[in-house]
C-alpha cells in the first residue's frame, strides 16, 4: 500500500512503494573515522617533512674537520678546517659493502628516496599502492638512520680515539674526490643535526600511521552499500562527491612541457667547446652535460652543500620526478595535492636550472677555477629549451589548479 504524499503533476499522489530502490545519503563519519583521517593527514605531513629535509641534510656538511692538507701531494704542514659530509666519508657501512664508487651512487640514490616515496602516501586512488610506498620508506628510514649512526660513530669516537693514539691521527679518502685527508679532530656541524631531524620526523610519522590505524582501520568495499534493500548512488551522483575530472589542455601542456625539460635537461649541452660553427638543436658539437654545470654552479656553496650531489641526487630526483608527474596526470584525477607537487616540482628545477646556468657561464669565463679544461667555451641550446619546457608546464598547471580548487569547492566538508 503507497504511502502518503504530496500529489504529483499527473494529479495522483504516488508517494513511495515499500520496496522501491532509491538513493540514499552518505552516513556521516564516525568520531574514530574523523580521528584516523587527521592522525593520517599529520602522517603524511611528517613523512614528507622527512624525506625533503633529509634530502638536503644528507649533502650539507656533518663535521668541522683539521686537517693538514691532501696526503696525495704531500701534507703542507699547516692545520686547516674542512667541512665533512656523510658522502665524503663513503656513508658507513656502504663503504665496508661496496667499493667507493658504487657507495657514491647507493647514497645518493638513498637521499632522495623518501623525498620520492613521499607523494605516494598522498594518493588515495589506489590503497595497495600506499601501503607498498609506507613499507618502503620504512625501510629507508631505518636504513639512513643505520648510516647516520655510523657516520657519527666513526666522527666523534673512532677519529678522536685514534687522534690519541699512538699509530698517529685517522687517515681517509674522500669520495669522490679521491682526495686523502690526515684528520686530527672533529667537530659537529648543522647538516647532522639537520639528519637528525629528518629522520625524527620519519619516525613520527611511522608512529601516527600506526594510531591512525588503531583509531580507524582501514575497510575494503567490494559492492555499493546498501541500506535495508535501497542501493546507495555511484561515485558520481553522491552527495559531496564529485570527482575532478582531466583537463586536456592543461595535461597536454604539461606532458609536453616535461619531456621538453628532460630532452633540454639531459640530452642538450649547457655549454660547448672549440665548436667552429653555432650549434645547432641536434649538433655536431660534444658540449658539457647539465650535472657538471650544476656542480660547477654549486661549488661556490662548497661550505654549505656539497656540489657532488649534481651528478647522481639532484639530476635523479628532478628526472624520476617528472616521470612520476607525467604518469600521475594521465593516470589519476586531478587533485589539489598533485597540483601542489607538481608546482613544487616546478619550483626545484627552476632552481636547479638557474644554479646550472650560473655554473655555465663560470665555465665560459673561466673553465679552470672548476676544474674543467680551458678553451673556447660558449653557452648552448639546453638551457633555452629547458625553460621553454618550464614555461609549458606552469601554463598547464593553471587549468589544473582551476579545476582542482572547483572540485574541492563543491565537494561537502565532511568529506574532506
Amino acid at each position: 500500500m503507497a504511502e502518503q504524499g504530496m500529489p504529483d503533476a499527473r494529479g495522483g499522489a504516488p508517494g513511495i512503494v515499500q520496496g522501491e530502490l532509491r538513493p540514499i545519503w552518505p552516513a556521516p563519519p564516525s568520531p574514530a573515522a574523523i580521528t584516523g583521517r587527521r592522525l593520517a593527514l599529520a602522517a603524511r605531513i611528517a613523512a614528507t617533512v622527512g624525506g625533503l629535509l633529509f634530502f638536503l641534510a644528507a649533502w650539507i656538511p656533518w663535521a668541522t674537520a683539521i686537517t693538514s692538507g691532501d696526503l696525495n701531494k704531500g701534507p703542507s704542514g699547516q692545520l686547516y678546517s674542512y667541512s665533512l659530509t656523510a658522502t665524503e666519508l663513503g656513508a658507513p657501512p656502504l663503504a665496508a659493502l661496496v667499493d667507493p664508487a658504487s657507495a657514491y651512487a647507493y647514497w645518493s640514490f638513498l637521499t632522495f628516496l623518501g623525498a620520492l616515496l613521499a607523494p605516494l602516501l598522498w594518493q588515495r586512488t589506489r590503497p595497495w599502492l600506499v601501503w607498498v610506498a609506507a613499507a618502503l620508506y620504512t625501510l629507508w628510514a631505518a636504513i639512513c638512520a643505520l648510516v647516520l649512526i655510523q657516520t657519527a660513530t666513526l666522527l666523534f669516537q673512532t677519529v678522536p680515539a685514534l687522534s690519541h693514539a699512538a699509530n698517529g691521527p685517522y687517515i681517509t679518502t674522500l669520495q669522490p674526490y679521491n682526495v686523502r685527508l690526515k684528520i686530527y679532530a672533529t667537530a659537529p656541524a648543522f647538516g647532522l643535526y639537520a639528519a637528525i631531524l629528518a629522520l625524527a620526523a620519519a619516525l613520527v610519522a611511522l608512529v601516527l600511521v600506526a594510531l591512525a590505524m588503531r583509531a580507524s582501520p582501514p575497510v575494503a568495499r567490494r559492492r555499493p552499500p546498501t541500506v535495508h534493500g535501497e542501493v546507495a548512488p555511484s561515485g558520481e551522483t553522491a552527495a559531496g562527491v564529485t570527482r575532478a575530472k582531466r583537463s586536456l589542455p592543461g595535461v597536454g601542456a604539461v606532458s609536453g612541457g616535461l619531456l621538453l625539460w628532460a630532452w633540454g635537461f639531459y640530452l642538450l649541452p649547457w655549454a660547448s667547446l672549440n665548436c667552429t660553427q653555432t650549434p645547432l638543436l641536434v649538433g655536431q658539437c660534444q658540449g658539457l652535460p647539465v650535472a657538471s654545470a650544476l656542480q660547477a654552479g654549486l661549488i661556490a656553496s662548497r661550505a654549505i652543500y656539497d656540489p657532488t650531489a649534481a651528478p647522481y641526487a639532484i639530476s635523479g630526483l628532478l628526472l624520476v620526478g617528472a616521470g612520476m608527474a607525467l604518469i600521475t596526470v594521465w593516470r589519476r584525477e586531478i587533485t589539489r595535492t598533485l597540483c601542489a607537487w607538481l608546482s613544487g616540482w616546478v619550483v626545484f628545477a627552476l632552481a636547479c636550472a638557474l644554479i646550472a646556468i650560473n655554473g655555465a657561464q663560470i665555465i665560459v669565463h673561466d673553465a679552470p677555477s672548476v676544474g674543467v679544461p680551458a678553451g673556447d667555451w660558449r653557452g648552448d641550446m639546453g638551457t633555452l629549451v629547458v625553460f621553454l619546457g618550464l614555461l609549458l608546464v606552469i601554463i598547464g598547471l593553471a587549468p589544473l589548479w582551476a579545476i582542482a580548487i572547483r572540485t574541492a569547492s563543491h565537494r561537502d566538508p565532511a568529506t574532506n
